[in-house]
């Protein structure tokens, strides 16, 4: 409720107008304002009626008082502000330079720390440098090589890797066993040095003991089982016979050498088809096509080498046997490899297996005719598929050995 004056005002303008609270129940009142003049003012809610005066100049001079102590509180405020941040600015650059100075420090001491230990290390290398006399190390490397040198030709088992290395080490043992007979030893050491299946034989005479080794070249090369052969001619399988040979014999003679062999007598074996004058087949016969002698001239040649290559005996051979002129190659039966069975044909599913046309769309009334959909056409892909077909691959047909 708003309060009414009939006094006219000083001015023929409008009452100009404030709204204050009552000073008990902060009841929002609109009163007019006249010039030097105090107003005597009730409150018009019946629960209060507090009774009042208003004075206009004070209450616009508290106005103003507020409105400038706002804004030099603001002042204020945003001077702190400034002055704070400037303040903090140079703290941080006073704490990042501090920080950094002692990183630098930090740093510094542990270079200097490798500098001097490297340093050290440098200086105690070249200490050790000066006091390397040259011909005293060479001295002691010539005895330890010596020493290696005399370990390999004693056949230390720590240089053993190899699988015939290995057997050759047993056989060295055997031939120092001397709880056994000189044939027990010769024969042990020619089971071992000789391929599996080998038939060995000791024959002692006056003069010595004579030792005789048939082996079957099956067991040392892939592809000879029974009478066929892996070679496509005479010449090439005479050439691998004589390679297993030397090998055979060089791993007897290492070991025998010294036991007082009269001789050494290797022989290869293998199947061959055995025919008559009349080119009738008779039978296969595990026969004997290639068989050398080392005598006791020959194998004091020799040298006692750990190290002896795989032909150094060839030169002395003697062939006591050689059936190469008397073979020859022949096809009989070739080779039939299983039979492939041929793939069935494969089954489509449901789902793969043409479709029916559709029937065309019904369109009703009330839309515009649309044309009719044309049946839906299978593709090719979907067809039945034709079973495939394979052709089994040729007989690989081998050779085999014919004796005349």
């Amino acid at each position: 409720m708003s309060y009414q004056d009939k006094r006219e005002p000083l001015n023929n303008d409008e009452l100009q107008k404030v709204v204050i609270p009552c000073p008990r129940c902060k009841q929002k009142l609109r009163l007019p304002i006249y010039e030097g003049e105090k107003l005597h003012v009730t409150c018009p809610n019946p629960k209060c009626k507090k009774e009042f005066s208003f004075d206009y100049k004070k209450y616009l001079a508290r106005k103003k008082f507020i409105l400038l102590s706002t804004t030099i509180a603001c002042f204020i405020v945003l001077a702190v502000v400034i002055i704070s941040s400037v303040f903090l600015l140079d703290r941080r650059n006073v704490f990042i330079t501090e920080v950094k100075n002692e990183y630098e420090s930090q740093f510094k001491k542990i270079q200097d720390g490798f500098t001097r230990e490297n340093i050290s290390i440098k200086e105690s290398y070249d200490n050790e440098i000066k006091k390397i006399d040259v011909v005293v190390l060479k001295t002691q490397a010539a005895e330890h090589y010596k020493k290696i040198w005399e370990e390999r030709k004693s056949y230390s088992s720590k240089y053993a890797i190899t699988s015939r290395e290995k057997a050759q080490l047993e056989m060295l043992a055997l031939s120092k066993d001397k709880t056994k007979s000189i044939e027990d030893v010769i024969r042990g050491i020619a089971i071992k040095a000789a391929p599996n299946h080998s038939t060995v034989n000791v024959l002692s005479s006056a003069s010595g003991y004579s030792l005789d080794i048939d082996f079957d070249m099956s067991e040392l090369s892939s592809g000879e089982e029974g009478t066929r052969t892996k070679h496509d001619s005479i010449d090439s399988l005479k050439k691998e016979i004589i390679r297993l040979v030397s090998k055979v014999t060089n791993d007897v003679f290492e070991f025998c050498q010294n036991m007082g062999l009269k001789s050494i007598s290797i022989g290869c074996r293998h199947y061959v088809r055995q025919y008559d004058e009349s080119h009738t087949y008779i039978d296969d016969i595990n026969e004997i096509l290639y068989k050398i002698s080392l005598n006791k001239k020959d194998l004091g040649e020799l040298k006692d080498n750990p190290f002896l290559e795989t032909y150094l005996t060839t030169k002395y051979f003697k062939v006591e046997i050689d059936e190469f002129p008397n073979l020859s190659l022949e096809i009989t039966s070739p080779y039939t490899p299983e039979p492939i069975e041929p793939y069935e044909p494969i089954k489509i599913p449901k789902l793969l297996e043409p479709y029916e046309p559709y029937e065309p769309i019904k369109i009703p009334k009330l839309l515009e005719p649309y044309e009719t959909y044309e049946p839906i056409k299978i593709p090719k892909l979907l067809e039945p598929i034709k079973p495939l077909e394979f052709k089994l691959p040729e007989p690989i047909k081998l050779p085999e050995l014919k004796k005349r």
